[in-house]
């Protein structure tokens, strides 16, 4: 039982403190460099848009107010089944080069991007989500790339805008600045096989449909991996959006969500887990992704486990540690609204990120999906 236990143990730490040792070492992977150039292509700036009223405005004066050259920008935004205004809003814009493309029915984003690819003209596919805001170099920093015939896919880097504003949404800002730092590290060293999903870039000649269970930021870069072509984060194409899921329950249901989705997108494209075929990118997704959504059921097997080795003092020590870890966890739920309870927030996030990967996977496994993306806009109330 102690051999098990500390199997159970060392695949926790190795997923949290091991990997990005290794990549910060340089033990995992070695740098590659890429090639960035200036030419400006047309390209294609893909909106998927469910009932975006109160953003959809400020994004198309967002993306008009980009330094690319206007001429070679062009806009689709796809109406998906919309019951607001966001039409109307987007038809004003008819005459800066603005397309409205309507879907009457609800079918999800993956499924209304698909058909707004189907329309696009431009070589280089421009993908951003309807409420965040680009930098004005954005569009043109990821294009600068593409010079790269290797590059098949860029990602650009998000900020939260109301980081500070509940204890979820500070946590969340600390774990994105953590997933961006390990990011950069796998874009460096060539093994990147994700990206942001509210800005990234990709070829034309890459694409192949979406499933509509799936996510585009997960799928499309495991396609691009398995053309043998490179994913890379330019840390200079920034862009901003506001985190609405700022509350737990917000935040658990997105949480599985995204869980469900990729982990589908990684099973439909499973040989690329095959280290003998994709060597340092499939031991990079099986660290970063694969092995970090199935850390709840290791926690479980080691909580069990150490039930069993109770009666040595040691494991003693640890069995109580896990009461207080988890026990601290419940209380920074019962004070989340508290300002003063900081410390108690980071247990807190790291229960509930697990319960949701718990959820998330049991799902995905089980054959159900994650339902329709539905954008939540307005901040959740306080529970």
């Amino acid at each position: 039982m102690g051999q098990l236990f500390w199997f159970f143990a060392a695949v926790i730490i190795y997923v949290y403190f091991g990997y990005p040792l290794l990549l910060k070492f340089r033990i995992f992977g070695s740098p590659t460099p890429w090639r960035r150039g200036y030419a400006k292509p047309l390209i294609t700036v893909i909106v998927a848009a469910h009932n975006e009223e109160c953003v959809i405005e400020s994004k198309i004066k967002n993306l008009l107010s980009s330094d690319y050259p206007r001429e070679r920008v062009e806009v689709l935004i796809g109406s998906d089944g919309s019951s607001d205004n966001t039409e109307g809003i987007v038809r004003k814009f008819a005459g800066d080069g603005v397309g409205l493309i309507s879907f009457p029915q609800h079918q999800g984003k993956s499924a209304t991007q698909n058909g707004l690819v189907a329309k696009a003209s431009g070589s280089i596919l421009v993908f951003s989500d309807a409420d965040c805001t680009l930098s004005v170099d954005a569009l043109s920093c990821l294009v600068e790339n593409f010079a790269d015939e290797q590059v098949g896919l860029v990602s650009g880097v998000p900020r939260y805008q109301n980081d500070r504003e509940t204890s979820v949404a500070e946590n969340e800002s600390i774990y994105l600045r953590y997933e961006t730092w390990l990011r950069t590290q796998e874009s460096n060293c060539g093994l990147l096989a994700m990206a942001s999903g509210s800005l990234f870039a990709m070829r034309r000649c890459l694409w192949k449909p979406l499933d509509p269970n799936v996510g585009d930021d997960f799928a499309l870069p495991l396609q691009v991996a398995l053309m043998r072509m490179r994913t890379v984060l330019d840390s200079r194409a920034v862009v901003f959006t506001r985190l609405t899921q700022n509350q737990p329950d917000s935040m658990f249901r997105l949480k599985i969500r995204i869980v469900n989705k990729d982990l589908r997108a990684l099973l439909a494209n499973g040989r690329i887990l095959n280290p003998f075929r994709y060597g340092e990118i499939a031991a990079s997704l099986w660290s970063h992704k694969l092995l970090r959504w199935f850390v709840p059921y290791f926690l479980m097997a080691l909580f069990t486990s150490n039930i069993f080795l109770y009666h040595v003092p040691f494991y003693r020590a640890v069995f109580l540690a896990q009461l207080v870890f988890y026990g601290t966890g419940l209380i920074g739920f019962a004070l989340r609204d508290n300002r003063l309870a900081f410390p108690l927030f980071i247990p807190m996030s790291f229960c509930l990120v697990n319960l949701a990967s718990l959820v998330g996977t049991a799902k995905c496994l089980f054959g159900r999906t994650s339902g329709k993306w539905k954008p939540l806009r307005k901040q959740s109330p306080a529970v």
